[in-house]
């Protein structure tokens, strides 16, 4: 309660409930033609890149980069500039499900963003489909700071596991993709992604009260 009297009266502003991502209007893509909603659900996160903006773009269209990315991806080829089509195998709880999906990739802004969509079919237990929105902003020291929010559904058999299940292995296969892709193009393995002025101010104030606790 301390921490959050003091963040009020040094920002003027009521605290938030929590602050694990960025604001929402930070993860999406900015908004397209027909002025697309913000998505209301979903989960997103960050991924420092050491490597500008525009060969970050040019990265994430190359099938061969998107293949070592994607989690299980078994096979992936591309059909036209923004079409591929791909065999993934991943875990849905207990099980091991192998999908037949097309992925395509929608309101490309190169290099600030777009939107991946995935539909997948898995036989008799069902489908999935899945848009993945993603942002590049530059960093001060040439990099890029990528931004992503993924929305998630599945329906037949595979959707009676239940919106936690697959919202659980559905993050741990998002994260895993932005971070094999980070590999790709080269993390730093001693440089997090840069704290908001959110969680600057956050630190500052538990390190400002643990001396009063001494």
């Amino acid at each position: 309660m301390l921490a959050r009297r003091c963040v009020a009266a040094l920002t003027g502003e009521a605290q938030p409930r929590h602050a694990p991502l960025a604001p929402l209007a930070d993860q999406q893509a900015p908004a397209t033609s027909d002025s697309e909603a913000a998505p209301k659900d979903g989960f997103g996160g960050r991924q420092l890149l050491a490597a500008p903006p525009a060969q970050v773009w040019q990265a994430i269209l190359d099938a061969q980069n998107l293949q070592a990315s994607i989690p299980g991806c078994e096979a992936l080829a591309q059909r036209s500039p923004t079409d591929y089509e791909a065999t993934v195998k991943v875990g849905l709880g207990p099980l091991s499900v192998r999908f037949k999906s097309d992925v395509t990739l929608h309101d490309l802004q190169p290099p600030r963003s777009l939107t991946m969509v995935f539909v997948g079919q898995a036989g008799a237990l069902g489908s999935g489909q899945g848009r993945a929105r993603v942002r590049f902003t530059p960093t001060a020291d040439g990099g890029t700071l990528l931004h992503w929010w993924v929305q998630v559904q599945l329906s037949g058999r595979l959707a009676q596991f239940g919106n936690r299940l697959v919202e659980a292995s559905s993050r741990k296969l998002s994260e895993e993709f932005f971070a094999r892709f980070g590999r790709v193009l080269g993390v730093p393995a001693d440089r997090p992604p840069p704290l908001s002025p959110w969680h600057r101010l956050q630190r500052l104030l538990a390190r400002w009260i643990s001396l009063f606790r001494k």
